[in-house]
């Protein structure tokens, strides 16, 4: 077994010469292996090992011991050790996550905090090969998109060094081997045989299969996995640069798409355009997104369509809202933040609104003011005050300047394409009886005048922000 983990390490470049390495050790026979056997070529290889074990007061007092019997077997060995208790029930309760991700949370931390007091250049942890095969098929069965179907990765970037998993081309038997030739006596956790982890299950009835029908099997998922690692690294390389083609706005919480752009790329860079975008989105919120493929076929679907407008729900509050070639994918707290609101028009004044200002003046003279949908002007005593701004409600009409008639507010949006999420925080402007005088930017009411017989005019001006008009 040695010598495949030697191999391995070498042409995956794991270790160089004067690392500090943390090796996360939980007391069972993997990590205890991987222990041992760093300890071993620490001298030869002129590395530096530190042992690190977090006590997830779990399993009653059994965890504790599980520590305890680390720390022993590292004095006997003259190994640095640190350990670490961490409340796992109450970190899960308040944080309202299930228990295997609140132990993953915690102890990651003590690794990343372990890793920063030394320096460390990697952390290693003992995923072998049968938990390898266990994960793909796992995220198969699951639907996983991307790099996820590829399982453990052999490194990848953590606090300030690297992740390395020094065992993926060995098995769980092997391992065992080595614990039983080397005097190692590792503790054993009795939830591994629950049939309740899903895990556990595909250990039992999946796994025993598959090395019937081929003893070296572990091998191939290995190579299947760092496969798939190279393509879609590959994939979304290019998709990043196809991304400033597409992306019409980004922020940290909401990015925008030109819809008939993004289907000129050719599909597997879709697949991996919408995963980059929720993955960028999830990030910054400090989500651990619980994306599927389902998800971004469903999106697919629905831009392939001839739908011009809709909302899609996805996971964590995140939504996908179209209207016409745009989407936006936002947080729904941020979607809904601006909507239903009103205010008193200060005039004289500045009032500031979602979308912009509204500035109102009094005035004797017309004469140098412009003209445009921008500004409204009437007769002072035309608008019955206190004038409003607010959002639309349903059933809103205006009576536009030059017709006859009323129409509708909602039916001025559709003709005129606004987005619909721009549509929640559209001003419009009412007089105290609830008269609609003027949609900015687009309508004027028919008592917009600039009658030379009145000697006192209201003049309202609207100055959008700089994004208003492209999204809200």
């Amino acid at each position: 077994m040695e010598h495949i983990v030697e191999q391995f390490i070498k042409r995956h470049k794991l270790v160089h010469r004067h690392d500090t390495i943390v090796v996360g050790v939980s007391g069972g026979p993997d990590s205890m292996a991987l222990l041992d056997y760093l300890n071993k070529m620490k001298e030869s290889w002129g590395i530096k090992i530190i042992a690190c074990c977090v006590d997830h007061m779990l399993r009653g007092g059994d965890s504790r011991k599980d520590l305890e019997y680390v720390a022993s077997f590292c004095k006997r060995k003259d190994i640095l050790f640190e350990g670490k208790s961490i409340n796992v029930p109450q970190y899960r309760k308040e944080h309202r996550i299930s228990t295997e991700a609140a132990a993953r949370a915690c102890r990651y931390k003590v690794f990343g905090d372990v890793m920063k007091r030394y320096n460390a250049a990697a952390l290693a942890l003992a995923h072998h090969g049968d938990d390898q095969i266990e994960t793909m098929l796992m995220r198969q069965v699951r639907g996983s998109f991307g790099a996820a179907r590829a399982g453990i990765p052999v490194s990848r970037s953590f606090m300030n060094g690297k992740i390395i998993r020094p065992f993926l081309t060995v098995t769980k038997k092997e391992i065992e081997k080595y614990c039983l030739e080397n005097g190692i006596q590792p503790r054993v956790d009795k939830t591994n045989e629950s049939d309740e982890y899903t895990r556990n299950r595909f250990r039992k009835v999946i796994l025993p299969f598959l090395k019937a029908e081929n003893p070296q099997v572990h091998l191939r998922f290995q190579h299947d996995s760092e496969m798939l690692y190279d393509d879609n690294r590959y994939l979304d390389q290019l998709a990043q640069e196809k991304l400033p083609d597409i992306v019409t706005i980004k922020r940290q919480e909401q990015i925008t798409i030109a819809i008939q752009h993004f289907l000129h790329t050719p599909i597997p860079l879709q697949r991996r355009i919408i995963h980059l975008i929720l993955n960028y989105l999830y990030h910054n919120k400090h989500i651990e997104p619980s994306l599927q493929s389902i998800h971004i076929e469903t999106l697919l679907d629905w831009f392939r369509s001839d739908k011009s407008s809709g909302t899609r729900h996805l996971p964590n509050q995140l939504i996908a809202v179209r209207s016409y070639d745009q989407c936006t994918f936002t947080f729904k707290q941020d979607h809904n933040r601006h909507a239903n609101y009103e205010k008193a028009l200060a005039v004289p004044g500045v009032t500031q609104i979602p979308a912009g200002t509204i500035t109102a003046e009094v005035t004797n003279d017309v004469n140098g003011y412009e003209k445009g949908l921008n500004r409204f002007i009437c007769p002072y005593d035309q608008a019955e005050q206190p004038l409003i701004v607010r959002s639309r409600q349903n059933g809103d009409r205006i009576a536009p300047k030059g017709m006859s008639g009323t129409q509708k507010i909602k039916d001025i949006f559709i003709n005129a394409k606004i987005d619909r999420r721009l549509r929640e925080v559209w001003p419009v402007v009412v007089d105290a009886n609830g008269y609609v005088l003027w949609l900015p930017l687009l309508k004027h009411s028919n008592k917009a005048s600039l009658d030379v017989k009145n000697t006192k005019y209201l003049i309202l001006t609207f100055e959008p922000t700089a994004n208003f008009g492209r999204q809200a």
